[in-house]
């Protein structure tokens, strides 16, 4: 009875260790980093044009969720400030599509901000991280798009 409670104890506590890498791997990557967020706003929008892309757009998510949570029926916003933008590394796209169209569903590459109404000053900086459409060239071409994505938010967290 004694080896299985330490087998149950040890197992729960690699979960609970494993936990944020599997929050990290599964389709989201996020920093946290103490600030004012329009600086750490700019300072991620800076860190996409610096690199000599564009920043197609920028959601107001955080805008959206206060003018429709009453017509919804929802709860107000939880957050102070929220914020995505978008954006398109042409060679990397291109190279994920050569090797499997469905790649199609990375473009555009999400970026966010975002500050807690419960945490003022803690600044999110994360991406959407892109997903294989299938195969070794796909995994490739789509590891260096994560491998920008994940640069650009360490850059901004930093």
């Amino acid at each position: 009875m004694r080896i299985k409670m330490l087998a149950v104890t040890a197992a729960a506590a690699a979960m609970a260790i494993a936990a944020p890498v599997f929050a990290e791997s599964a389709g989201m990557a996020e920093k946290t980093k103490a600030g004012a967020y329009a600086e750490v706003r700019d300072d991620l929008k800076n860190a996409i044009v610096n690199r000599g892309y564009v920043v197609d757009y920028v959601g107001q998510f955080n805008g959206m969720l206060e003018r429709t949570s009453e017509a919804v029926g929802a709860a107000k916003s939880p957050y102070t400030n929220a914020e995505f933008m978008q954006f398109c590394a042409a060679k990397l796209t291109h190279e994920a599509i050569a090797a499997t169209p469905v790649n199609i569903v990375n473009c555009p590459y999400t970026v966010f901000a975002y500050e807690l109404a419960a945490k003022p000053g803690e600044i999110h900086v994360g991406y959407r991280r892109p997903v294989s459409g299938g195969g070794d060239a796909s995994d490739k071409a789509v590891a260096n798009i994560d491998k920008l994505l994940a640069e650009i938010v360490a850059e901004v967290a930093k």
